[in-house]
């Protein structure tokens, strides 16, 4: 009777347009296109914002000073060329210039006493994209390496020995850490950061839809005086959203892979390509592995909230706060120096997002990787055990 019930369930909700938008298209082609267009636009007003054309205003600097003719070198900086107002800063506020430079009055003799010089650099960093601040500190910086070259040789030291007095020790550094194992470490959490949400988003629908929407249509009193029982009705219908739900992740997995493999052939994206290359479609398939019991408990999850709502809009309220229960875990397993362990491998969906993590990296321990699979599994079982005890009680059922 489960097979029954379950085809039946199927069937209507592969009718529904609306779940074949939550089940497959918004993981395989709308996600993939949103997170690409952002990442490219938010590329492209990275670069932009770096190379475009800067216009400033230096004042208090001799023709001698060397900021001047720095300043003037750089091809993608413009003197402002109109007349200087009283207050400068408003030229900055009204985007007349980019930046306004004040050299100190003193800069000639503090430089021959060998003092410090204070320079002022104003800029407004409103907007969070001025890259002014940056590429003005750059060009100051070059000018402190010369000017210390300069003194230092003036003081009789060598010009060979100048790299040993300004930096007496140099750090070289050297990872030891595998590629795979790198590479893994960075991803393992994103990969479950957006793995899991779009389980959770493919299970609230078809969830709400086949038993609150059943209480709400009026089709439950129907379904329940069939010679199925309790346990087949809830079965058939938790298998219904756990097929949902794991076609959700099925299809970002496939859709992660596929769009990953297109970018780093078709445009050559040396970073794609590496990612690709050194993780592999087995271990990502071996992470939705590990997700399998999770998604079986968040299907669960789903259906005994949805059997308790008296319609379709209470159980979509209800649903609201469970998205806290996916990413508040997930951020803390992201965290940095979080590493699975024993304590870890009982914390629901952070161990799983750990446990991707660790698989990713090619360092996961067989023991810990079962004990984290067999404790969601457990988790699962009680909760669809408890949704058959909820289906079971006339007053969670009908209630008014």
């Amino acid at each position: 009777m489960i097979s029954v019930i379950y085809k039946k369930e199927m069937l209507e909700l592969i009718r529904d347009k609306k779940t074949l938008v939550f089940m497959i298209l918004l993981p395989l082609l709308i996600f993939p296109a949103l997170f690409g267009a952002l990442a490219v636009f938010a590329s492209h007003s990275i670069k932009q914002e770096q190379t475009r054309t800067l216009t400033y205003v230096v004042t208090g600097a001799t023709e001698q000073n060397p900021v001047i003719s720095k300043l003037a070198e750089q091809t993608d900086f413009k003197l402002y060329q109109g007349d200087l107002p009283d207050d400068i800063a408003s030229l900055i506020r009204h985007g007349k210039i980019d930046f306004w430079l004040d050299i100190s009055q003193e800069y000639t003799g503090e430089m021959a006493g060998n003092h410090q010089s204070q320079w002022q650099l104003y800029y407004n960093n409103a907007s969070g994209v001025n890259s002014a601040k940056y590429r003005v500190e750059r060009i100051v910086a070059d000018i402190n390496t010369q000017l210390t070259e300069t003194k230092l040789i003036a003081l009789g030291l060598d010009a060979e020995n100048i790299s040993g007095v300004l930096t007496p020790i140099k750090l070289i550094n050297k990872d030891i850490a595998e590629e795979k194992e790198s590479l893994g470490s960075k991803l393992g959490g994103l990969v479950a950061y957006i793995l899991l949400p779009l389980c959770l988003l493919g299970a609230i629908y078809p969830a709400v839809d086949i038993a609150a929407g059943e209480k709400e249509r009026g089709t439950l009193e129907s379904l329940l005086i069939t010679p199925s029982t309790r346990l087949d009705l809830v079965m058939g219908k938790f298998l219904t959203v756990f097929t949902a739900s794991f076609i959700s992740a099925f299809s970002a997995l496939f859709s992660l892979a596929f769009w990953s493999f297109v970018f780093a052939q078709g445009f050559a994206i040396d970073i794609i390509a590496k990612i690709v290359g050194t993780l592999g479609l087995f271990d990502l398939t071996l992470a939705l592995m590990m997700m399998l019991p999770l998604v079986m408990s968040v299907s669960a999850l789903v259906l005994c909230i949805s059997i308790y709502a008296k319609n379709f809009k209470e159980a979509q309220n209800f649903m609201a706060p469970l998205s806290f229960l996916i990413f508040v875990p997930l951020i803390a397993a992201m965290m940095p120096g979080i590493e699975l362990n024993w304590q870890w491998a009982f914390v629901p969906v952070s161990n799983v997002a750990l446990a991707i993590k660790e698989i990713l990296k090619g360092q996961g321990d067989t023991i810990l990787l079962f004990t984290v699979w067999s404790s969601q599994l457990v988790a699962a079982v009680a909760l669809i055990a408890f949704a058959t005890f909820w289906f079971k009680r006339e007053s969670v059922l009908f209630r008014t």
